[in-house]
């Protein structure tokens, strides 16, 4: 019988369909409509570095920020007072009582302060596991790119002696070696990488002269669903942790090509917008029919099929120059 079962960070999961952290996964009523309609897992919507130590400090003013533009501290606190930390973990409490599908906790953040202790008290909430959000920009001219990496591991080891629960992290490709630095995250413990993380990116209102949000780009991420594509294809079998996709993520075929170079899982968000929840049905009953088709029963079967050590000509996936790929057009 053609099941869709799967295992990710040690859970069982009927379903390599996850939700990933949007704004959807800040309702109860959503989710269940998501577990309804086939999702494996559920990665909660995030909390962010700065609300837990908001929340420890109780005041914005007393905080210091290390932020590019003047208006941030009024957003945290807004932000925060819309979506306190003490009211994230009464999320996960809610989550759990409701749902039979795991729930997995999101945490964005940028440094290894005193917040990491507070993971703690999500593990005690009852999250099946926590989702790392890191990334930073690589500003200070004083830091080389290794300073910069290393707080990837600080954070990784502060989080760790602080829970027991598995850990992914979702980070992203701005590395000068991207592939030995997957490979060493994934011998820090952590049981999960996933790849590759959207970045927040500034436009300008020519018109006002301010500083605005780049539009987001949503379902059909076609540079993002391939970049993933490419370095899971590329890092199945080289690290010590399972592998999870996300960007761009929006039918059965773009699950099984991910499935296909080496993913355990995939995570879609932008879909649920543009098409509704009842999309991760669709989605399932599309990757149900092609294994049938193709007589496989389980995922197992075919995952990894397609990586970079398992075809022919590997090279295709290091390709990247447009005009060596097609230099027979004039």
């Amino acid at each position: 019988m053609t099941n869709t079962d799967c295992k990710y960070m040690g859970l069982s999961l009927k379903s390599p369909v996850i939700v990933g952290s949007c704004g959807l996964t800040n309702s109860i009523e959503k989710m269940q409509k998501m577990e309804e309609y086939g999702a494996g897992a559920i990665v909660l919507k995030s909390i962010f570095e700065e609300q837990i130590t908001n929340e420890v400090l109780q005041s914005v003013e007393n905080t210091h920020f290390d932020v590019s533009y003047h208006d941030a501290s009024d957003y945290i606190k807004g932000y925060t007072q819309m979506a306190s930390y003490e009211k994230y973990t009464n999320l996960i409490r809610n989550a759990k009582k409701e749902l039979s599908i795991p729930v997995i906790a999101s945490i964005n953040c940028s440094s290894d302060g005193d917040w990491v202790t507070y993971a703690k008290r999500i593990e005690d909430a009852g999250a099946d596991a926590l989702e790392l959000n890191i990334f930073f920009l690589p500003t200070d001219f004083n830091r080389n790119g290794a300073d910069n990496e290393e707080l990837y591991f600080k954070i990784i080891e502060g989080v760790k002696s602080a829970i027991n629960i598995p850990i992914a992290l979702k980070t992203g490709y701005y590395f000068s070696g991207l592939a030995r630095m997957l490979q060493s995250l994934s011998y820090t413990g952590i049981s999960g990488l996933v790849l590759f993380n959207r970045f927040f990116a500034p436009d300008i209102d020519i018109e006002k002269m301010k500083i605005k949000a780049a539009p987001l780009i949503t379902e059909g991420d076609g540079e993002g669903f391939y970049n993933s594509l490419r370095w899971i294809a590329l890092m199945y079998n080289h690290v010590n942790c399972n592998l999870s996709a996300t960007s761009g993520i929006s039918t059965g075929n773009d699950v099984i090509k991910q499935l296909l170079v080496g993913a355990d899982t995939v995570q879609i968000a932008s879909i649920l917008y543009s098409k509704g929840i009842e999309s991760i049905k669709k989605i399932t009953d599309e990757i149900l029919a092609w294994m049938n088709k193709h007589n496989y029963s389980s995922i197992n079967e075919f995952k990894g099929k397609m990586s970079f050590n398992n075809i022919e000509n590997p090279e295709a996936y290091l390709r990247i120059q447009f005009m060596k790929y097609f230099s027979g057009i004039e």
